[in-house]
């Protein structure tokens, strides 16, 4: 079981650190194997409104990076196709040029507007059988030699609600070394209801009770947890109108979202026997910080080694 922490390539998480050195060092004092990567434009503290390719980066080296986050779409389905899979191509050869051993796949279909008011335009079999048959267009013929993990979210597509529309998703795609990137916060906003991370634990435990069949699939956990299902529930009672201008509405929206989804540490009483149940190939401290002082401080809190 390898253990490492997200990092991306944007300017505001490589000007936490001076060096290669001082990054590997610094995930290394909390116990940690490397990185998993998601490859944004790079900008530098000299030049930070200048956009650069992810390899410009020079933070990052191949034996710091054990997996590769691809720059996912959440509302897809409608747009060229085309541009969606040189997108990913992109992505995907990142992670074969930086020896990357999986890379993380969003399974979900999601506009502005689903996002705002939880009104699924889709189910999740619908998005589910839309993904399968993209990410076969995407794999197919390729030599990759990746896992590929495909990640839950809490709208249309994977979710672990229905472990039918699981298997289904297993069973279309083509791709031998496929599995699942269990986002642990990810699968809490699933239920509204939940109110400590104590609660989180037994719901997992209760979706893996009904995946049991499936659990060696899931070679990789994204650890976090975020309870906000008491500011969902007041945002849906609120009438909310969505700024016209494109930037503006784009801030907005993911002001909303990381009210959600906050990523912070898993510190629960069972949160360790709920990995070892899954004994996963992965474990990603997947956290959303302010600095280097608060990451460092969640990586500590929340360690299972």
């Amino acid at each position: 079981m390898k253990f490492q922490m997200n990092l991306t390539t944007s300017y505001d998480d490589v000007i936490r650190f001076a060096s290669a050195q001082d990054l590997q060092n610094f995930y290394r004092r909390y116990g940690l194997d490397g990185l998993e990567v998601m490859p944004l434009p790079y900008s530098s503290a000299e030049a930070p409104g200048d956009y650069l390719s992810p390899e410009l980066c020079p933070l990052l080296t191949p034996d710091m990076i054990n997996g590769v986050h691809c720059c996912c779409s959440g509302d897809w389905m409608d747009k060229d196709r085309q541009r969606l899979i040189e997108g990913y191509r992109r992505d995907l050869d990142y992670a074969m040029r930086m020896g990357a051993e999986y890379v993380v796949f969003h399974v979900v279909q999601v506009d502005n507007e689903e996002g705002m008011i939880y009104k699924p335009k889709h189910t999740d079999r619908e998005v589910i059988d839309a993904a399968a048959d993209f990410i076969n267009e995407l794999l197919d013929g390729q030599k990759y030699d990746f896992w590929f993990l495909m990640e839950n979210l809490w709208w249309p597509g994977l979710t672990f609600l229905h472990p039918e529309d699981t298997r289904a998703l297993l069973e279309q795609v083509h791709y031998k070394k496929k599995g699942f990137m269990l986002d642990t916060g990810h699968f809490l906003h699933t239920n509204l209801d939940l109110q400590t991370q104590e609660e989180g634990v037994a719901y997992l435990h209760a979706m893996l009770d009904q995946h049991r069949d499936m659990i060696s699939y899931i070679k990789g956990i994204h650890l976090q947890q975020s309870l906000t299902g008491d500011y969902v529930k007041q945002w849906l009672q609120e009438p909310h109108e969505m700024p016209k201008d494109p930037a503006e509405q784009f801030c907005w929206i993911y002001e909303h979202i990381f009210r959600i989804d906050k990523h912070e540490p898993f510190t629960a009483t069972g949160v360790r026997e709920l990995v070892e149940r899954i004994d996963p190939l992965y474990v990603t401290y997947e956290y959303i910080t302010r600095s280097r002082e608060e990451l460092g401080k969640y990586l500590e809190m929340g360690r299972l080694r």
